[in-house]
Formats: structure tokens, sequence, C-alpha cells
């Protein structure tokens, strides 16, 4: 499953997240829970550094939803 498709009903707060409109583990905690699992499932590698995993996850999130 795409992250188009898991994501499908707030694909609108990812883009916003992308763009840096909003903060996803500030301002929707539960979505970034979600979508830190997703990714670390498919095998992205996190390194627990709160601000460099974000950076990642939004980075990956970027070319995914291009």
């Amino acid at each position: 499953m795409t992250t188009k498709q898991k994501f499908a009903p707030v694909l609108d707060i990812l883009n916003d997240a992308v763009t840096g409109d909003v903060a996803l583990d500030s301002e929707y905690p539960n979505i970034f829970t979600r979508l830190f699992k997703f990714y670390e499932d498919k095998g992205v590698q996190f390194w627990g550094d709160v601000d460099e995993d974000y950076a990642i996850l939004i980075d990956k999130l970027a070319t995914d939803l291009t």
C-alpha cells in the first residue's frame, strides 16, 4: 500500500507538513505516530534524534507525495 493510499483522508495535512505549514509531531501527533510507524515498517531507518528523524520522515513523505 502506498503512502497516498494509506493516508488518503489526511493528504492535505501531509502536504502542509511537507511545505512546513504544519508540524506533524506537535499539531497532529496521531498522524505523526501512524506515519512514523508506516515508514519504519517499510524499512526507513530512523536514528533516535527527534529533529533528524522528523527531517527524514518529511523528506520521505515529500518524495512519496510527488
